[in-house]
C-alpha cells in the first residue's frame, strides 16, 4: 500500500500490535485497510470524531471478512487514537469482545525487511539438490517447482549487514514458500526447508545448473 503525502495526519501509516504476527492496520486517511496475518480482511473509509482526548474512527463499514468467505467473521466495533496508540476492539460472535492495542511501525507487509527484487536475475536458471532429487526454476519473479509457479521477492532483513536474503512468495500473507517452509539465497547457494511435520526437519541445499 502506498500512502499519500497530500494530507499530513497522525493516523496515516501503518499500524502493528509491538511483537504480534496478528492484526496490521494501514491508513491513509480517509482510507482505512485492516488486515489479519498481512491478508486484507476490511477496507474502507473513515471519518474522525474528538472524543475524551483522542479521536474516534467512525468506519463507513466494520464488518471483518476473509476474501474466500461469504459472511463476516468479527466485527470491528470500535478503533480510538490517543497518545501515539490505536486501541481497537473486535466482536466475535462465539468468544465476544477482543482488544488489541497498535503501535506505528515501520515494517512492510513482509516485516522488517527490504525488499532487493533488482538481484533476481542472479537466481535466473534451474537449480538442483545435491541430491539430484529436487528442483527449482526462476524466470523474473516466478519461481516454479513441482509444477505450480509463484511470484516471488528477495529480501534482506534490515538488521543483517550480511548478505543473505529471504526468498519470500509475494503474497505477504503466505509464509511458506511453495511446498518449502522457508527458502534463503546465499553465498550462490539456495537454503531450502521443506515443509516436514511428522518427522525431524530437513534442510535442502540447491546449485545453480
Amino acid at each position: 500500500m502506498l500512502f499519500s503525502r497530500k494530507k499530513k495526519n497522525v493516523l496515516n501509516g501503518a499500524w502493528e500490535e509491538r511483537g504480534v504476527i496478528g492484526t496490521r492496520i494501514e491508513i491513509d486517511a480517509p482510507h482505512i485497510t485492516v488486515l489479519w496475518r498481512n491478508a486484507p480482511v476490511l477496507e474502507t473509509t473513515f471519518s474522525e470524531v474528538p472524543e475524551d482526548g483522542g479521536t474516534l474512527l467512525v468506519l463507513k463499514a466494520c464488518g471483518l471478512r476473509y476474501a474466500d468467505s461469504e459472511k463476516d467473521y468479527a466485527t470491528l466495533t470500535r478503533l480510538f487514537y490517543r497518545d501515539g496508540k490505536l486501541e481497537t476492539v473486535k466482536d466475535f460472535p462465539i468468544t465476544g469482545e477482543d482488544r488489541e492495542t497498535l503501535e506505528k511501525t515501520e515494517h512492510s507487509r513482509f516485516g522488517d525487511y527490504t525488499i532487493v527484487d533488482e538481484r533476481l536475475g542472479e537466481l535466473r536458471g534451474e537449480w538442483k539438490d545435491e541430491q539430484g532429487i529436487f528442483t527449482l526454476s526462476f524466470s523474473g519473479d516466478r519461481l516454479t517447482a513441482n509444477g505450480r509457479t509463484i511470484r516471488i521477492h528477495l529480501l534482506h532483513a534490515n538488521r543483517e549487514s550480511g548478505d543473505r536474503l529471504k526468498i519470500a512468495d509475494a503474497d505477504p500473507s503466505r509464509y511458506e514458500v511453495l511446498d518449502y517452509g522457508q527458502m534463503e539465497y546465499l553465498a550462490g547457494k539456495i537454503i531450502a526447508r521443506p515443509m516436514i511435520f511428522d518427522a525431524p526437519p530437513v534442510e535442502l541445499i540447491f546449485h545453480k545448473v
